[in-house]
């Protein structure tokens, strides 16, 4: 098992739709929990997920294990057909070992030592944590490996969720291990990656070489931060192997994930391909605005498929949450089922919610489940049932199905991530300007996703690279490959202007992509004040103002599809155009982020790659995407909008939500879903 072979095309292989919730036995008592079983199973649950937060309860005592109340939870969930996710409960180690143990404790960036009492607080890579995380993990693995009501697990919870550093001995030590492995014990090789000529940072060996802490008189080294990052996410997914080798022992059919996605990882890389499926929670109301909400959530989603393909959501928001600083807004009737069949239209095979009652007690009392405090079924709860009815027909049609992307953003390179945040330059990430381009499509109902560059990109008509400074020479090949078979490629300003030691590269930009785009970068500057200095170019017919950066390009085989038309740039190209092969590259000397530039820009991109809205006459406020496998196409249409919506020509066919036939025009009530199958 294991998914080495990662792509944004690839289903997540279930055989059964999982639809479910997060379930902690350990904070209730037995009278409150007497109906739950009942309850989870009318409303269509079919899976629970526990366990990650019990580490105290299952081993009180260093060495004596009992598992019995989830024994007996497990045994009776079963009875009424519902099957369970169990977790390794490492994220919270119990206070005995810490006590025992205090090495074990993580530090932060001015190496204070991190105190139990809340989560996350042990060192990954300190051996003596990682053997009792072997050993629960073991334990555990035996003690279920025959109990077919345990159909997969979890690894850990949300690792590097609140903080990502950790400064420790055991880390720093772990970090030396890491470079000595890297650079083959070569610290001349290390040095000249590091650039550690510059403010006299050369090290003699590999034992004098610290982890990037903060308490530093000035600005640090890009480069020992990039391999810092990448250390971290090795270390975690060290950790995370070590738990999975012995799953995979004890019990090869179990599928294993992983709840993220956050900080400090790479879910390109091993981290996931350890795992049969990724995991993402879904908190769209992180995003308080409910205007962009709808577009930040999509785009979330998108950019988690780039990762490796569909996804689970072990944790999905069901209502209101919130810690001490903050409570986000409560979805309003109908929300909770919207934001179900995005996350399920844009690549979730299975969806879990956050949580099934609300906690009386502790750090997370007002993150909101389906049922409230008082334990009592209310709307969230009639809301559930509603979406586990429509999902018995909905489900199984999903499965073995992929997301159509015919413009795609470049996202998920974990490198291309992180050196921009060691180097911003006060600029936009890669990632922002990805956010509000891909709003621009998804909008107007473009089949709009994001793939890395390494994938797959078959469909895919329109691929747009923002802004990566990071940029893999090996990747070249392919993107020319997509172009000359007719595709159109825009690659904004910046990409590939750093070596993968994020360094400058001395290259003429943009470096490995120069010859592909026919142009050379010859002048650029940052706009810090464009209201008093505005730069402008003119695109067609329409004059725009461009923002944060400007670039001048030299053309070299490309001709100029715009030009700047302000200061000492006028007549200057600032957009090139280049046809290769069937296709066409264009070079953007700006940053995507720019309302009337995307209107001016990715129309005439569009036309290029012969993309356009899905659905003719794309109302406004109807969210569309296609789900499809040979032979099957599953339109689903989501209404955003507060009023019922008007859809002239949808799609014919079957709507698994309804069960009704939609023969022609349709109108969509408030916040609500159709599901139309096609057949081939």
């Amino acid at each position: 098992m294991g998914r080495s072979n990662i792509s944004h095309l690839r289903p997540a292989g279930f055989d059964t739709f999982w639809f479910g919730v997060c379930y902690y036995p350990e904070h209730w008592d037995a009278e409150t929990r007497a109906l739950d079983a009942e309850r989870m199973a009318a409303a269509g649950v079919n899976v629970v997920r526990m366990g990650e937060f019990a580490w105290d309860l299952m081993e009180r005592v260093e060495g004596v294990y009992d598992f019995s109340l989830f024994d007996e939870t497990i045994a009776h969930l079963a009875r009424h057909g519902i099957k369970t996710i169990f977790c390794t409960p490492t994220a919270a180690p119990p206070r005995w070992l810490t006590v025992q143990h205090p090495e074990i404790l993580r530090q932060d960036r001015l190496n204070t030592e991190l105190k139990h009492g809340s989560r996350q607080h042990a060192d990954y890579s300190h051996p003596t944590f990682r053997e009792y995380s072997r050993r629960i993990t073991e334990v555990l693995a035996e003690h279920y490996k025959d109990n077919t009501a345990v159909i997969g697990w979890q690894t850990d919870n949300e690792i590097y969720c609140h903080f990502s550093d950790d400064h420790s001995p055991a880390t720093r030590a772990a970090f030396i291990a890491f470079l000595k492995e890297k650079y083959a014990g070569d610290i001349v090789a290390l040095n000249r990656a590091w650039g550690t000529a510059f403010w006299a940072q050369t090290y003699g060996s590999f034992e004098e070489i610290d982890t990037p802490y903060e308490n530093r008189p000035t600005y640090p080294n890009p480069s020992q931060q990039l391999d810092y990052a990448r250390f971290l996410s090795e270390t975690v997914a060290r950790f995370q192997h070590e738990q999975i080798a012995l799953l995979r022992a004890a019990n090869a059919g179990w599928f294993i994930t992983h709840n993220g996605v956050m900080s400090k990882t790479d879910y390109r890389g091993l981290f996931t391909q350890d795992l049969d499926v990724l995991g993402y929670d879904v908190y769209p109301f992180f995003d308080t605005n409910p205007t962009s909400r709808p577009c930040s959530h999509a785009f979330g989603l998108d950019r988690v498929r780039a990762f490796s393909g569909n996804f689970i959501v072990p944790e999905h928001q069901a209502a209101a949450g919130g810690q001490a600083p903050y409570f986000h807004n409560a979805p309003e009737p109908g929300e909770m089922r919207l934001f179900t069949y995005r996350s399920i239209a844009r690549g979730a095979d299975s969806v879990l919610y956050f949580r099934w009652r609300t906690c009386r007690f502790g750090a997370e009392i007002y993150w909101c489940g389906i049922l409230d405090h008082d334990n009592v079924p209310r709307r969230r709860y009639a809301e559930l049932s509603q979406i586990g009815g429509e999902l018995k027909r909905v489900g199984p049609a999903l499965l073995g199905t992929s997301v159509r992307v015919e413009v795609a953003f470049a996202e998920g390179d974990y490198a291309a991530t992180e050196a921009h945040l060691t180097y911003p330059l006060g600029l936009p990430s890669e990632g922002t300007a990805a956010v509000w381009s891909h709003r621009w499509f998804f909008e107007r109902g473009y089949a709009v996703g994001c793939v890395h560059p390494a994938d797959n990109l078959d469909g895919v008509k329109l691929y747009i690279i923002p802004h990566w400074t990071v940029f893999d020479p090996a990747w070249v090949p392919a993107l020319e490959r997509f172009v000359e078979r007719g595709g159109v490629l825009v690659i904004g300003a910046r990409t590939a202007s750093r070596t993968l030691d994020n360094q400058v590269t001395a290259e003429t930009l943009p470096g490995c992509l120069a010859k592909l785009a026919g142009v050379t970068v010859e002048e650029y500057g940052r706009q810090n004040k464009g209201d008093l200095r505005p730069q402008k170019l003119q695109l067609g017919e329409t004059e725009v103002e461009s923002a944060d950066w400007y670039e001048v390009l030299g053309l070299q085989g490309a001709e100029a599809l715009a030009t700047w038309t302000t200061r000492h740039l006028v007549g200057l190209p600032a957009i090139s155009h280049r046809k290769v092969g069937r296709g066409h590259v264009l070079y953007v000397g700006t940053y995507f982020c720019n309302g009337a530039l995307f209107d001016a820009l990715w129309p005439v991109a569009g036309k290029l790659a012969g993309v356009s809205p899905q659905l003719v006459e794309h109302p406004a406020g109807i969210e569309v995407v296609v789900r499809e496998k040979a032979g099957v196409e599953l339109w689903f249409m989501l209404n955003r909008n507060e009023t019922a919506t008007r859809v002239p020509h949808p799609p014919l066919g079957q709507d698994l939500v309804t069960g009704t036939t939609v023969d022609g025009p349709c109108e969509i009530e408030a916040s609500g879903v159709r599901v139309v199958v096609q057949r081939r």
